[in-house]
This record gives structure tokens, C-alpha cells and sequence, in this order.
């Protein structure tokens, strides 16, 4: 016959059981939401807790390229190209507009920049740059930075590395960032120009003057007593030497032109409270904005502001109808859109939940203060449903190009109809990811076209 165990020592485990749980759910819980009050113990309960995931996916990642982030699965297996079931839309042909396509190549094993003529789906020029070289950029950067300021060294692998948003010079060169990294610049022969040591993210846009707008985080930030690990996400003016000439924080902008309650009253802090995602220029000046001044796209407050820098004022700010928005354009003297990703950020769901059952793209009138949504029953249809990133781009005659960016799709619409669809494929089952590409008109590039074709 076994010992009797003591009741007294039964209670005893059992306290120091509850009390461990306790310990070990506050230490995870501080960790995942970037406090980090745990300290080391923290990161041990993150690494305990995120090992019965790797397990699971040393059986569920038995497809190799599934597990590189820069291809997906395919959700539009009739979709190759610009084909669909085999054949090519009579709309394809009509298009004389110009893909300048960010993707995952196969071919190539890394993400490169195609200029794509879509009435014949010629590849008129393909960008190329060194990652290896751009890595050991970030390499020697990291060696005289400190804590968060440094760059996440894993991001600059073949497989890993993303060409975010390209823009496309006059001289045929191009302008584009990996997700908080550096600002990079290549020459049409894919040689790296120059490139800033800042974290850029999100979208990339020129003003009238040639400089480049684009979103930055502030290190260190004076946020951090509030909550560790702020992300200061502050809006960017880049000049074509790639030196930072103007920055300001949007936590400050909104603070400052009385908005706070926006920034600390709306729900618990986080430490990524505003996420800036988009910094439209003014290019034309109207009765409610001024050339110079900027549309800011703050997805996780679901805001879009309309904001004049010389000043430091907000002009205008609408919250919602759309939720966790990418992308705010002009589109005429007293229009504006906005593409709404429209879903409910849930802890555990990656992206978010979608609100309704698809995308949407919003046109605010300001000389009415209405806004519609006429875009809303055909993207349904085609079941549009990017949880994170996408854009849209209403074109001259209505129609609207939008990159649904987590499932690899890009697509141009009107109101009731498909023009065309479009996926990188890489096989029957595989797509390459795109990485916020653009629709280009004839008269944008026309003056570029003989450069490139020169190669």
C-alpha cells in the first residue's frame, strides 16, 4: 500500500498551481500587448506559449512553399494572369493602362517590379534589386542602434523581402520600402541609388514638388510612459537625395489641433494606437483644400483626416462609416475615396472580422457631406475581402482598379462589372503576394516608356 498524500500538501500544489497561472497569463498578456512589465519572464511565457503552434506546424506546413510569406494559396484557381477559365476578357485588350506590379516571382525566387502593358500583357521592364546587398545595409545600420530602433534582420531574406508600393520616377528608377525599413531607391538597372535609415511603412506618394510622402516611426518617443513600446507613427517628407527634410508625429498633430480624445479616449491604449497607413498629397487646390496640403489615413482610430503642414491644422475629420481603412484619394475638386477594409479588429482573428461580407470603397462629398458606397454590390459579388492592406484607385471613367492584397488579387471594376482579374501565379495551388501595386495611365509614363525600352 502507497503513502497517503497530506491534504495539506494537495492545497499547497494546488495554491501554487493557481498562483504559477496567474503569474504566467499576466506575464503573456503584457507581453503580446507590447507592455512588457514582465520583463524576462514575459518572453519566456510568449516562447512556452507559442511552442505547441510550431509543433502543430511542423505537420501542417508540409507544402514548402505555403510556408514562404511571399507566396499564398491560391483562391482563384479559374484565375492565371490576367485569364480566367482560359481565356482572356475582351476588357483586357480595351485597357490602355499599365500594371506596375509588385510581386512574388517564381522565376526570380524574390520579389521584383514588372511594368506590365495590359492590352497585350507585355512585360515591359522588370526591376530586380539586390537584397543581399540591401541586407547588409541594414546589417551595418544595426551595429550603432539600440532596442527597438534596431531592423528586424529577418525581413531581408529572398523569401521574405517585399517591394512596398513601388513608385515610378521619370528617369526610370523607382522609390520603395519594405515593411519598417528604409526607404530605398534603384536606378532603371536595378542599382541601388540611395537609400534613409528611418523605419518607413505603408504607402509612398510624390507631391508637386518631387518630393516623396510617406509614414515613419519616431524612436524614441515620449509615449512610452504611457505605454511601452509606442509605435509613434509620424508622417514624412522625403527629398530626391533620400534625406528626411520634414517629419511630425500624428499622436502630436491630433493632440495638438485637439483631438485627444480621439488618441486616449476611445477604447484601452495600445501601443499601436494610430497606425498611419496613408499620406495622399494635395496635387490641385479646390475650395476645400490647398496643393501641399494631406489626406492621413489612420486605420486603427477607422479616421481620415485632411491636415495642412504649414499650419499644423486639421482641416476636416470624419470617423467612419468605414473601419480600418487603407487608403484615402482625391479624386476631383470636391471628392474624396476611401478604401475600407471594414472589419472588426479581434484579438484573435488575423486581420480582423469582416463587418459586412466584403471590402468597400467610400466617396465622400464635401460640398454635400454625403457619402456612397457605389461600388459595394459588385464587390461582393466577386467576393473582395482583403482583412489588412488593399487600395483602390477610381479612374477617370468611373471604373475602379483595387488590389486585394492578402489573397494576391488585383482587379479593375465598374459599378455592375468585371473588367478584369488579375493573380500572379506561380502554379495551380500557388499565387505570388502583391505588395500595393499601381494602375498607370498612358500620359503618366509616356515620357518614361522610351527609357525603359531602351534595355
Amino acid at each position: 500500500m502507497g503513502k497517503k498524500i497530506e491534504l495539506w500538501i494537495v492545497l499547497l500544489i494546488v495554491w501554487f498551481g493557481l498562483v504559477f497561472t496567474i503569474v504566467f497569463g499576466w506575464s503573456l498578456r503584457s507581453e503580446l500587448v507590447g507592455m512588457k512589465r514582465a520583463g524576462i519572464f514575459g518572453e519566456i511565457a510568449y516562447k512556452i506559449s507559442s511552442f505547441p503552434s510550431k509543433v502543430y506546424g511542423l505537420f501542417v506546413y508540409i507544402d514548402t512553399k505555403v510556408y514562404q510569406p511571399l507566396i499564398l494559396k491560391n483562391r482563384w484557381l479559374e484565375i492565371n494572369g490576367f485569364s480566367k477559365y482560359g481565356k482572356i476578357n475582351q476588357n483586357v485588350y480595351n485597357d490602355k493602362g499599365y500594371l506596375l506590379l509588385s510581386a512574388f516571382s517564381d522565376k526570380k525566387q524574390q520579389s521584383t517590379v514588372k511594368l506590365i502593358r495590359i492590352s497585350d500583357q507585355h512585360i515591359i521592364h522588370e526591376w530586380i534589386p539586390s537584397i543581399d546587398q540591401i541586407e547588409e545595409l541594414h546589417k551595418e545600420e544595426n551595429l550603432n542602434k539600440f532596442g527597438s530602433e534596431k531592423f528586424d534582420l529577418r525581413l531581408f531574406t529572398k523569401n521574405r523581402f517585399r517591394i512596398i508600393n513601388p513608385l515610378l520616377l521619370k528617369d526610370g528608377s523607382l522609390v520603395f520600402s519594405e515593411r519598417d525599413s528604409r526607404l530605398i531607391k534603384i536606378s532603371k538597372n536595378s542599382e541601388l541609388v540611395w537609400s534613409t535609415s528611418y523605419h518607413h511603412h505603408h504607402s509612398i506618394e510624390q507631391d508637386i514638388e518631387g518630393n516623396i510622402w510617406t509614414a515613419i516611426r519616431n524612436f524614441p518617443t515620449v509615449y512610452d510612459t504611457i505605454i511601452e513600446n509606442y509605435r509613434d507613427d509620424a508622417i514624412a517628407l522625403v527629398n530626391m537625395h533620400g534625406e528626411v527634410i520634414y517629419k511630425k508625429s500624428v499622436t502630436e498633430i491630433l493632440i495638438e489641433n485637439g483631438y485627444q480624445g480621439l488618441v486616449w479616449g476611445v477604447g484601452p491604449v495600445e501601443c499601436d494606437q494610430i497606425h498611419l497607413n496613408d499620406i495622399q498629397p494635395a496635387l490641385f487646390s479646390s475650395k476645400y483644400w490647398e496643393v501641399g496640403d494631406l489626406l492621413i489615413s489612420i486605420r486603427h482610430r477607422s479616421t481620415i483626416f485632411l491636415y495642412r503642414p504649414q499650419s499644423n491644422k486639421i482641416l476636416w475629420l470624419k470617423t467612419g462609416p468605414w473601419l480600418n481603412q487603407h487608403d484615402a484619394d482625391f479624386i476631383s475638386e470636391s471628392k474624396i475615396s476611401v478604401f475600407g477594409n471594414d472589419v472588426y479588429r479581434v484579438d484573435d482573428v488575423w486581420g480582423g472580422k469582416l463587418f459586412s461580407k466584403s471590402n468597400n470603397v467610400y466617396i465622400y462629398d464635401f460640398e454635400k457631406d454625403t457619402i456612397i458606397t457605389p461600388y459595394s454590390s459588385i464587390l461582393e459579388e466577386l467576393d473582395v475581402r482583403t482583412p489588412t492592406e488593399g487600395h483602390s484607385e477610381i479612374l477617370g471613367n468611373g471604373d475602379v482598379f483595387i488590389e486585394e492584397t492578402d489573397y494576391g488579387r488585383a482587379l479593375r471594376i465598374s459599378a455592375d462589372d468585371v473588367k478584369w482579374e488579375f493573380t500572379s501565379t506561380i502554379d495551380s495551388g500557388h499565387v505570388g503576394l502583391v505588395s500595393l501595386s499601381r494602375y498607370l495611365l498612358y500620359d503618366q509614363i509616356s515620357k518614361i516608356l522610351p527609357i525603359l525600352e531602351e534595355r
